[in-house]
């Protein structure tokens, strides 16, 4: 399956999550596609499927790991075909967290058993069952019982997606400097209902408005393109759009003057689908002979230049881009390992991070699991590996 088929990262046109719940049942978070897929999480106990589509975006290969071009604006937090767990089976995986962290000590191969095992789908509903049956909560039990880069990691496993990517938002705005690799991750290709949910769940768990806290945090053009992210107002229609003259306007906003016109850019780019933008890419490089990269790296410096740079990455090959961001987690003296464990927490679903794991082996001719075995240890490395479907040998 195309990873997400081709559209956008997410693809648009679907709800995140519909009104009501958050995730509303029946529907992925992220939508479309897969991570998590389908009801986010959807009441346990039924089984449903949810249509096609993500991610994240633009596919790795698969090429354009985003939804292919009949489905250009299918969400990309839709889990296909994946089955919801039963109340039984909830309450067993619950009971063995439980087991695992009660009395004297902690049995941490029964947690990565567990947590490293279900996609986000069905650890939304596993989550659930813990708290339901032991009236705890099981982030809280997994805190107080792990440590190090282990426990961060059995951490977030223990959050629904939707918290986590708010605790993530604002993770990467709080303290000194900003996350911007977290930022675009988290912010771009998402549906205007994506963005929405995302605004009043951070507004509830922080009291704040994360555009607020955005704008606090960065400056100049690069706060201006989150803020437009944050906007939530992308095109989601499937009408098409002249790429010829998008691809006009940009040469028309850069090279084609003198100065930039800087918001041509950003409005562009942030606001139209990425199946529309993927023929605007091509076209600009047949009509003035280099690619838009290359325009881009002429016409802006600094933090927005490298911001733009990165978005039109995860436009083109969402999968490549990802696989891109977990080989800079882990390169050169030391490991990123907030960004490492980000990355495969946000990507853990089978069909989201299998097209990553193929991107990341052509790119950089090793496999995924050979890199970050290389990088971690202990059950650190195990839960990793567990995660990305990958058994530490």
């Amino acid at each position: 399956m195309a990873y997400p088929p081709q559209g956008a990262y997410p693809p648009q046109g679907m709800a995140y999550p519909p009104q009501g719940a958050y995730p509303p049942q029946g529907m992925a978070y992220p939508p479309q596609g897969a991570y998590p897929p389908q009801g986010y999480p959807p009441q346990p106990g039924s089984v449903q499927t949810a249509k096609p589509g993500y991610p994240p975006t633009q596919g790795a290969p698969p090429q354009y790991y985003p939804p292919p071009q009949s489905a250009p604006n299918a969400s990309n937090f839709n889990q296909p075909l994946t089955n919801l767990l039963s109340p039984a089976e909830c309450d067993a995986a619950a009971k063995t967290l439980r087991d695992a962290m009660k009395g004297i000590g902690t049995d941490e191969k029964e947690l990565i058993n567990v947590l490293g095992k279900y996609p986000p789908l069905q650890m939304n509903q596993i989550i659930k069952s813990y708290k339901s049956n032991y009236g705890k909560s099981l982030l809280d039990d997994v805190k107080s019982e792990t440590s190090g880069d282990f426990g961060k990691l059995a951490c977030a496993l223990s959050m629904s997606i939707a918290d986590y990517d708010v605790k993530c938002l604002h993770d990467a705005i709080a303290g000194v400097g900003t996350d911007d690799d977290c930022l675009m991750e988290i912010l771009v290709g998402r549906t205007n209902s994506d963005i929405r949910a995302l605004r009043e769940l951070y507004k509830k768990t922080y009291g704040k408005n994360v555009e607020d806290d955005v704008k606090g945090d960065t400056s100049g053009y690069v706060r201006r393109l989150y803020i437009v992210l944050l906007e939530g107002n992308r095109d989601e229609s499937n009408i098409e759009r002249d790429a010829l003259a998008d691809a006009e306007a940009l040469y028309k906003a850069g090279e084609g003057r003198i100065g930039t016109d800087e918001m041509a850019f950003i409005s562009i780019l942030c606001n139209r689908p990425d199946f529309h933008l993927r023929k605007v890419f091509d076209i600009y490089q047949q009509k003035h002979g280099h690619t838009i990269e290359k325009a881009i790296s002429k016409e802006f410096s600094g933090d927005i230049k490298k911001a733009l740079t990165n978005l039109v990455a995860s436009i083109r090959n969402k999968a490549e881009y990802i696989a891109s961001l977990f080989e800079k987690s882990m390169k050169g003296l030391g490991t990123d390992d907030d960004k490492l464990i980000r990355l495969t927490v946000r990507h853990r679903a089978p069909y989201v991070i299998e097209p990553i794991k193929e991107a990341y082996k052509t790119k950089y001719g090793k496999t995924l699991a050979k890199r970050i075995k290389g990088d971690t240890s202990g059950d650190y490395c195990k839960l990793l590996l567990a995660c990305i479907n990958e058994s530490k040998k």
